[in-house]
């Protein structure tokens, strides 16, 4: 199994890729733009593969979804099969279409996120995509014999949370009620054997705390981390140590980041990048921008402290920008 994280800059777009019974398989979660690119339409438009068995929105933010319209008009276009279009919308109760209204500040990207609701509703009705899936704890799909990829959040609390943040005059508080919708986003936990790794999107401190206290999900210390998508980026307000302390993971962690330039967020946050790393972590990103120039910089720091001058270009060669790639095992 291959994962990769695609270089989209400020924003995520994720692919899984498989084999099951000798088929070659893939998955999508999240789609954005860069720019005008769309680096997951590109891979797909090269690809053999007949079938996308599911795209995942992890959340309603635009820089989770803005090149989603044209990835499904594209799987329209050449009658391209979609095992599974799934989603946590559904959290917001049967009338969720209202509160959309709240997830995004920005006009366009609204407008964007509700044309693909439209294009969803769209092509299942023309059986392009096979099931709509509502997507929230203890969800899961099988991959194959030996793999799993299931939902660790959001649940009941997170949604409970959103909806108390929206029902209070929303419209004045835009704001508030946009970032509300990070309480939506999806933790998943992909499981091989005695390894796993973990997709945590923008979720919100909120999560990472009842993962802890609740401890429904064992496999987060009996089995080993292998890799982790740094929450929200690798933003600073979205790090809950006590989670990270309490799963277990293997000899040679790694940690990755999907973030590009944005002067409002300046993602992901050296304190956060600084802490992972001193807990043993590789950190790799898609671009080296805001806390990430200052951790190479730590790094070779740190090299000269320990006279290790050699490792100078093995900094530079580690931590450089671009798509992330790992195999999973």
């Amino acid at each position: 199994m291959k994962i990769t994280f695609k270089d989209v800059g400020q924003g995520d777009s994720i692919l899984l890729e498989w084999m099951d019974d000798n088929v070659p398989k893939i998955g999508i979660i999240d789609c954005n733009k860069k720019g005008k690119a769309n680096p997951i339409l590109d891979y797909i438009k090269k690809s053999t593969y007949k079938k996308i068995e599911f795209i995942i929105l992890s959340h309603p933010h635009s820089d989770h979804y803005s090149g989603m319209v044209e990835l499904l008009n594209y799987l329209e276009e050449k009658k391209l099969k979609l095992g599974a279009f799934s989603h946590t919308l559904h959290l917001l109760g049967k009338d969720y279409y209202r509160y959309l209204n709240w997830v995004e500040i920005d006009t366009a990207a609204l407008i964007d996120l509700k044309d693909m609701i439209k294009k969803v509703d769209e092509l299942y009705a023309s059986k392009i995509i096979e099931k709509i899936d509502l997507i929230s704890e203890n969800w899961q799909i099988e991959l194959n014999d030996g793999a799993s990829l299931k939902c660790l959040s959001p649940s009941n609390t997170e949604a409970r949370k959103y909806m108390d943040i929206v029902s209070f005059e929303p419209e004045k508080n835009k704001k508030a009620a946009s970032k509300g919708a990070n309480y939506l986003s999806t933790i998943f936990k992909i499981a091989i054997g005695d390894n796993y790794y973990l997709l945590t999107s923008d979720s919100e401190i909120l999560s990472f705390k009842r993962l802890v206290v609740e401890n429904r999900h064992k496999d987060l210390y009996k089995k080993e981390l292998v890799i982790c998508q740094l929450p929200h980026h690798g933003a600073s307000k979205n790090y809950y140590p006590p989670f990270w302390s309490f799963i277990r993971k293997n000899k040679d962690p790694q940690a990755v980041i999907s973030a590009g330039l944005n002067e409002k967020y300046k993602h992901p946050h050296f304190p956060v990048l600084k802490e992972f790393h001193s807990n043993g972590y590789n950190i790799h990103s898609t671009n080296i921008v805001y806390g990430m120039v200052g951790y190479v910089e730590y790094l070779k720091k740190l090299a000269l402290l320990n006279a290790k001058l050699d490792t100078f270009t093995e900094i530079a060669y580690t931590h450089t920008g671009g798509d992330k790639s790992f195999d999973l095992v």
